[in-house]
């Protein structure tokens, strides 16, 4: 399984980010509120970060993914080769077909429940997943409500500073806008943090 964290926003809860952006259209009302009146705070987004890199860990240790990255850096090394024979040639096709099989075997198919319950339900139903969240000392409904806060957010913000928008949506909580901008710098930090050892 692989989790991509909120503070990575590419990569806390690989298998449950992918259709994180899509959620906060199909989020019943409820939820929609419970995103907006979440705060965000420094020290939630660490035990967030925590639980992604206990979660890294886990994978890193995993013989299928340490598998995968053999496979991976064969194809890289048969790549480079300037003339390859017709035997790294079959070689590099066998290798695509087996890394993207495994990349698929491992992506959480999409489900159209996105709610909130359901993205925490599929969180504290994975023991690696809800070991992560306790050790780290979150809720899987505040570690979801605060992933789609913080991609909230994240999204406004970057948006407004690159031009793309010209001011920050009234649905997007305020203060949440004032501490994603006031804490760039250490946010950054975390993410570089979590992007370590990163395929």
């Amino acid at each position: 399984m692989r989790w991509s964290s909120p503070l990575v926003l590419a990569t806390l809860l690989l298998s449950f980010a992918p259709a994180a952006a899509a959620a906060q259209a199909n989020t019943a009302d409820a939820d929609v509120r419970e995103v907006q009146a979440y705060r965000l705070t420094m020290p939630k987004l660490k035990q967030l970060n925590q639980a992604m890199a206990d979660l890294r860990r886990q994978q890193e240790a995993d013989p299928a993914y340490q598998q995968l990255l053999k496979k991976k850096k064969e194809l890289a090394a048969l790549s480079g080769k300037e003339e390859p024979t017709a035997a790294d040639q079959d070689r590099m096709v066998l290798l695509e077909s087996e890394i993207e099989e495994a990349e698929q075997a491992e992506e959480e198919p999409e489900d159209k429940d996105q709610s909130l319950s359901t993205m925490a339900e599929r969180m504290a139903a994975d023991p690696r997943v809800a070991g992560a969240l306790k050790r780290a000392g979150l809720a899987p409904r505040e570690a979801a409500t605060m992933q789609m806060a913080f991609l909230q957010v994240a999204f406004a913000v970057g948006f407004f500073e690159s031009g793309t928008i010209k001011e920050i949506p009234k649905d997007v909580n305020p203060d949440n806008v004032k501490f994603y901008q006031a804490n760039k710098a250490e946010i950054a930090t975390l993410t570089a943090l979590g992007d370590q050892g990163k395929d």
